[in-house]
């Protein structure tokens, strides 16, 4: 698993790697969430990235993931099931009255978050002039 070209910055490689989980691009490789988290807690370390950005773009990540029908069951699951560190670490950061609101705004959304059955391959299909 590559993490992206070497002539990539590091918020641009942690970027990419949502943009991976987001399209669920190897959905049958459940370490590229923990690759995810492990590169935004090193950019925090470093100083490129704020926490509470890390953790908010990261449970958004994660629910927008999980709640399309699109993409394999199993990596909506486990997108799902990865939201706790994110929401755990939210908690801890939220200290305004914004930041309050917004963390009420996610538990919310996860909460109710709609997970509709995957796509069947033929649903997928659909539409689609080549197939």
């Amino acid at each position: 698993m590559d993490s992206g070209s070497p002539h990539m910055g590091c918020l641009e490689c942690w970027s990419w790697q949502g943009f991976r989980i987001r399209c669920a691009l190897w959905p049958d490789e459940p370490r590229l969430l923990e690759l995810h988290w492990a590169m935004g807690r090193q950019l925090i370390e470093r100083g490129q990235l704020c926490p509470w950005r890390m953790a908010s773009s990261t449970l958004g990540l994660l629910l927008d993931t999980a709640s399309d029908a699109g993409l394999p069951w199993h990596w909506r699951s486990q997108c799902l099931d990865q939201s706790y560190r994110a929401l755990y670490v939210l908690q801890h950061l939220a200290h305004s009255r914004e930041q309050q609101a917004r963390l009420n705004h996610l538990r919310n959304r996860l909460a109710t978050l709609p997970m509709r059955p995957s796509l069947s391959l033929s649903e997928l299909a659909e539409g689609n002039p080549y197939a």
